[in-house]
């Protein structure tokens, strides 16, 4: 029985022409999930008030076909699959009239009430872009956030990797069924993703190949699923674009970070801004007061530092900025060894070099 239940929430998802505002009004006029799968097509009219034709159109058998596919594919490699009905399921989601009747989860990566944020971007980003990625990814780290993208070249694939860098869970949302990854040279981020407690998740037949409309479809399902999303880099045109009108259809919150002036190829973000359709972003404080969440303070503990490492982060900690000077005389190190830890603590994310010397802390 429950296989069977699974099956009908499957095939639910592939009947022909039916979106999730369709299938709400049939299942409310139908007596059940499982009639609309097998009562005579004269019967399910009846009870809907649907036309035979329309209902025909709707390849039922054709649908069950797919599923019991999926479900077989999904049984032999450990893939979840949510209902929009199920508790499971992500709130977020739930309230898009145009959200997926079904994901496809790959992954052991729990969505349920939880804080998700959206990063997305060019696929030709600049040096600039993959530094703000990593800025903000790592102030998510012990945050109880999800960071979710599309796996895609350049914006995206870096996020993903900055969250496995900083142990910050991340969820891939594909553009084509789970039996590939596209592209193709982002297999082992993937799979990295898998094993870090990630996942990758998509609506599609595992068959499906990515064309040029599954992409915007996966674009709705990032912004839906995100409770902000975050334009880090973008052209005019762009998927980010794209992305970051569908999360203002929802009525959702969109942030952009100022791109340069100069260069105009990445004018998206400063279009955005400029429109009122992104609030300006300059760090994650910036997302957290947006967003009115509280943020969990980290310890020094957290972090694998040296000795010389923890006093210097106690130090810089103490004040909102500090002159590295002032860092050699709360400290006792010499000048040269606080030049060369703050170094360190810089690469390591944990710091941020202000102007003349100043320095303030990132955790």
């Amino acid at each position: 029985m429950d296989n069977l239940l699974e099956l009908h929430k499957i095939a639910a998802a592939h009947l022909y022409g039916v979106k999730k505002s369709s299938l709400i009004k049939l299942m409310n006029r139908a007596e059940s999930l499982e009639s609309i799968f097998t009562s005579s097509i004269v019967r399910l009219s009846q009870q809907t008030g649907i036309s035979e034709n329309r209902l025909r159109s709707m390849k039922r058998e054709k649908a069950l076909e797919r599923a019991e596919s999926i479900h077989s594919f999904n049984k032999r490699h450990g893939i979840d699959h949510l209902f929009y009905q199920e508790s499971n399921y992500p709130f977020q989601l739930k309230e898009c009239k145009d959200g997926p009747i079904s994901l496809n989860v790959l992954g052991p990566l729990n969505l349920k009430n939880r804080k998700i944020v959206a990063m997305v971007g060019t696929r030709k980003c600049s040096h600039f872009a993959k530094e703000m990625v990593d800025e903000l990814v790592a102030s998510f780290k012990g945050q109880d956030i999800i960071i979710v993208s599309g796996l895609a070249l350049g914006v995206d694939t870096h996020v993903h990797e900055s969250c496995l860098k900083n142990d910050v869970p991340t969820a891939a949302i594909l553009g084509h069924g789970l039996q590939m990854i596209y592209p193709q040279g982002n297999r082992q981020i993937a799979k990295r993703i898998i094993a870090s407690g990630g996942a990758l998740i998509s609506e599609f037949d595992h068959r499906k190949k990515p064309n040029k409309y599954s992409f915007p479809q996966r674009n709705r399902i990032i912004a839906g699923l995100a409770d902000i999303t975050v334009v880090v880099e973008s052209a005019i045109k762009g998927g980010g674009m794209i992305t970051a009108e569908i999360a203002n259809g929802y009525s959702r919150d969109v942030m952009a970070c100022p791109n340069s002036l100069i260069n105009k190829s990445f004018g998206g973000c400063n279009e955005l801004i400029k429109k009122n359709k992104a609030h300006l972003l300059t760090d994650a404080n910036d997302i957290f007061e947006l967003m009115n969440w509280s943020k969990k303070s980290r310890a020094i503990l957290d972090f694998d530092l040296t000795p010389e490492e923890t006093k210097i982060v106690n130090s810089i900690q103490q004040n909102q900025e500090i002159h590295i000077n002032e860092i050699i005389q709360n400290t006792n190190l010499s000048a040269a060894k606080v030049q060369s830890t703050l170094m360190q603590l810089e690469l390591k994310n944990l710091i941020f070099s202000a102007p003349n010397l100043c320095y303030s802390s990132k955790i």
